[in-house]
């Protein structure tokens, strides 16, 4: 390998252009994301039902509008993405395998399984809150319809089909990521941008033709379960385009670069579903209407980006990780909570004015428990744990759905007392970790 393909680049070309790319096919899954559970509620109604009910069926525009958005970041990246710097690099040979004894002792070391453990419960109840919302909007503000009624059955399909997305992502990210280290980032990035652009295009077909039966033999809910599981494997390459950033960057300017992929998701979460409302239906027979629910989604990612990109960035080092994880985990139970008295008071400005609660909780309880997890582990195992951590975080984006959608199949209120719950425990676990928190500040 020749000094030029290993010098850092000259110009931020690189990172502008990874940030479009990811920004815009970020807008692409958040055109889908907010609907998803009602697209899937819709074909498992049976067809009688639902044509006495007069349902409004599922619009196709967002997928093909999604499509179009992820095409257009292909587009974007063969053109502008440079070669990647470790082209053909292979990684540095290890001494030995992975020692799994040495990573279950770290796994249950007592600072450490308690942090763990709060990491799977915020994102498992945050899961669960995402997932169950668009169903939820269905009920209150109106009169619940046929279609939006479901039993646990039901419900843990719709979970297993917002599950796959994450499920696959949990399976291909590593896969992705030894791939690029071996063939060069740039050509995994295409592969996964030109599998996301399929995968919308696919999707959106199966929710055009899908309310007139079965397409080639197959139900239009098995039909979405492949789009999704085709959407996480390609959507696995994000770990891949933060391995590009950490080609083009040196290790003053690393954070700032990473920082990159997190605005592009904040942003990304924030005007897709704005996006997405003008091509959706303002109309309902029923409770909020689907654009109305869009806007809901849109109003979760602004608050989601002013929260981790202003608030929480500026409190940490003043208030430190164990006070910004407690005020967070806090804030979640509260919030959670409140979402469930708002199912029961059918009042959608009351469940506007409490979403900011549980959004805020979370960005501030997230990057608390990760730094925390870091503080705590030595320096010898840092990769190990954050690895660890986000495993957590991956289990938990796979549970949650199906544990969310299942209890809310039983009653529209369950997944989020069941989460508010969950935090509640969370809250005494990391009490607990305030004698460990001491002790590495005073060893210090």
């Amino acid at each position: 390998m020749t000094a030029e393909t290993t010098a850092a680049p000259s110009s931020r070309k690189p990172l502008l252009v990874i940030f479009v790319t990811v920004f815009i096919d970020l807008l692409g899954f958040g055109i889908v994301m907010p609907l998803l559970p009602r697209y899937g509620d819709h074909f498992l109604v049976d067809s009688q039902i639902a044509s006495a009910t007069q349902s409004i069926a599922p619009s196709a525009a967002p997928g093909y509008v999604a499509a179009v958005l992820s095409l257009l970041a292909f587009l974007y990246g063969l053109k502008g993405l440079p070669e990647s710097l470790k082209r053909g690099e292979t990684p540095r040979a290890r001494t030995g395998l992975f020692n799994v004894a040495a990573g279950l002792r770290a796994m249950t070391r007592g600072s450490h399984a308690l942090i763990l453990a709060t990491i799977f419960l915020t994102t498992f109840a945050f899961a669960q809150f995402e997932s169950t919302l668009s169903l939820l909007t269905r009920h209150i503000g109106g009169t619940a319809v046929a279609e939006g009624t479901h039993d646990w059955r039901r419900g843990a399909i719709l979970g297993c089909l917002m599950a796959s997305f994450s499920a696959m992502q949990f399976l291909f990210a590593p896969l992705w990521g030894r791939l690029s280290d071996r063939i060069g980032r740039r050509p995994v990035l295409l592969v996964g941008l030109a599998g996301s652009t399929v995968s919308y295009f696919l999707f959106a077909v199966v929710t055009q033709l899908g309310n007139n039966g079965p397409i080639l033999g197959l139900s239009p809910l098995v039909w979405l379960f492949v789009t999704r599981i085709g959407a996480g494997i390609s959507g696995a390459t994000i770990s891949t385009a933060q391995a590009y950033i950490a080609d083009c960057t040196d290790e003053k300017s690393r954070g700032k670069g990473m920082a990159l992929i997190g605005a592009a998701f904040g942003i990304g979460f924030t005007f897709g579903p704005l996006l997405g409302a003008a091509f959706v239906s303002g109309s309902s027979r029923g409770g909020m209407s689907d654009q109305g629910n869009f806007l809901v989604f849109a109003f979760i990612g602004f608050i989601l980006t002013l929260s981790q990109g202003l608030l929480v960035r500026r409190l940490i080092p003043k208030l430190g990780e164990f006070r910004m994880g407690l005020a967070g985990v806090v804030l979640m139970t509260l919030g959670l909570l409140l979402i469930g008295v708002a199912s029961f008071q059918a009042s959608i400005p009351l469940l506007i004015g409490v979403l900011p609660i549980v959004v805020v909780g979370y960005s501030a309880a997230t990057p608390s428990l990760l730094s925390l997890l870091s503080l705590t582990s030595g320096a010898d195992e840092q990769g190990e744990l954050l690895g660890i951590g986000q495993s957590m975080s991956s289990l938990a984006r796979i549970l949650g759905p199906l544990a969310g959608l299942s209890l809310q199949g039983m009653e529209i209120a369950y997944p989020y007392w069941f989460a508010s719950g969950m935090m509640a425990v969370g809250v005494l676990m990391i009490l607990g970790l305030r004698t460990a928190v001491h002790r590495k500040h005073v060893s210090e």
